[in-house]
């Protein structure tokens, strides 16, 4: 791993992930207006024109093969992952994935890389016209605080200023599933962090109001929604959408010597996918060639960039933008990463490289560092033209 990359690990780690580190101390404020953001969001939008172009299932060359094989044996035992599935698939060029997992159990469960799943179900609602994304909450939903001033782009933004369940202590301390209103109650219970839009947080109880928004307005449950707009849409294989009462016997258990590891039905709308690692390189090629979402509603997801925890990332509309120094290039990435006690991932779309990268782990092993081992491994293969 480059020293550079090694510095941005960390920060890829600290994504909040599911079981994401507890809020600092704070006074919740009272509000129930917008205000104007407070940061500086970045405006000059990231895109990934021109379109990728369409994966297939052409194999690399033999000696890319070769090398993505080693990178993929490195990962393995450096991450100490008892689980792996990983993929790299570059349009025009070739695919390649591997896996290691138990024989009744192939899928990965991949955190909250999903929310880019019901990211893509909430905005094909809003392009099809029976969603505005710019409508407050409480059209919807009673009794969440500030619902008056939040809007559905603010859920899908991170930028609501709700609490996110998740971070509470007592709820940390005993994972278990927790229903929307329990979420709710939590949220309610620790106040507002700041007015609507007027700072970025990174909220899984945000994520948990789009599943019943999706509920109300598709008028079928948010996986139900996924399976039929995404998954079945586009014909992926292994991929499944996540309910509180799902089969989960073929995803890999999740395992950590950090935490107890969650249960993978428990997130909800906040991480709603297990799949295989080549799926996900396709359903995010997908979405970026305009098979899912008009190309004005792919390009919204990166149009306003709110930074993160750290410096270098940033979150759009279910999308997160990764600037990554490696040395004197940067390295755009565009995707989701996921974390949570006993599983990491992401998958990404690196433009410098033309080529999608997917990779999720059980443990505690890094999947950001994982995946740049994969595209180093491809470098060594000039692109075509």
């Amino acid at each position: 791993m480059s020293a550079s990359l090694a510095r941005v690990v960390p920060l890829l780690l600290a994504l909040l992930p599911l079981g994401g580190a507890t809020a600092a101390d704070y006074k919740p404020v009272r509000c129930d207006t917008r205000e104007a953001y407070a940061g500086r969001p970045l405006h000059d939008t990231v895109t990934v024109a021109p379109a990728p172009g369409p994966l297939d299932d052409t194999p690399f060359d033999a000696a890319t093969r070769q090398r993505l094989d080693a990178a993929f044996a490195t990962l393995y035992k450096a991450s100490g992952a008892t689980a792996a599935s990983a993929a790299v698939a570059a349009p025009g060029r070739g695919m390649w994935t591997k896996s290691v997992t138990p024989a009744d159990a192939p899928l990965l469960y991949w955190a909250s890389a999903g929310k880019t799943f019901t990211a893509v179900v909430v905005l094909q609602l809003a392009a099809e016209g029976r969603l505005d994304l710019d409508a407050p909450v409480s059209r919807w939903i009673e009794d969440v605080p500030n619902g008056e001033a939040i809007t559905v782009r603010d859920l899908l933004a991170h930028t609501s200023g709700l609490f996110s369940a998740n971070e509470d202590r007592k709820a940390r301390a005993e994972p278990r599933l927790r229903s929307l209103e329990e979420n709710l109650a939590i949220a309610r219970q620790h106040g507002a962090m700041f007015c609507a839009g007027a700072n970025w947080r990174y909220s899984n109880t945000g994520y948990d109001l789009l599943g019943a928004i999706v509920q109300q307005v598709d008028g079928r449950p948010l996986d139900q929604a996924i399976t039929a707009r995404v998954i079945d849409r586009l014909g992926v294989k292994h991929t499944r959408a996540l309910h509180a009462d799902s089969d989960t016997r073929d995803i890999a258990p999740l395992t950590s010597t950090k935490e107890k590891p969650i249960d993978p039905r428990w997130p909800g709308a906040a991480g709603p996918i297990a799949a295989d690692a080549a799926d996900m390189t396709r359903v995010l090629a997908a979405l970026f060639n305009g098979d899912l979402l008009p190309a004005a509603r792919v390009a919204d997801m990166t149009a306003t960039l709110y930074p993160m925890f750290d410096s270098g990332t940033y979150y759009g509309l279910g999308l997160m933008v990764f600037d990554v120094p490696d040395g004197a290039t940067r390295l755009a990435w565009i995707g989701h990463a996921g974390g949570t006690p006993g599983a990491g991932a992401l998958v990404i779309w690196s433009p410098q490289d033309r080529a999608f990268v997917a990779v999720a782990l059980t443990g505690d092993g890094s999947a950001a560092a994982s995946a740049n081992l994969l595209l180093k491994a491809l470098q060594d293969t000039a692109p075509p033209g």
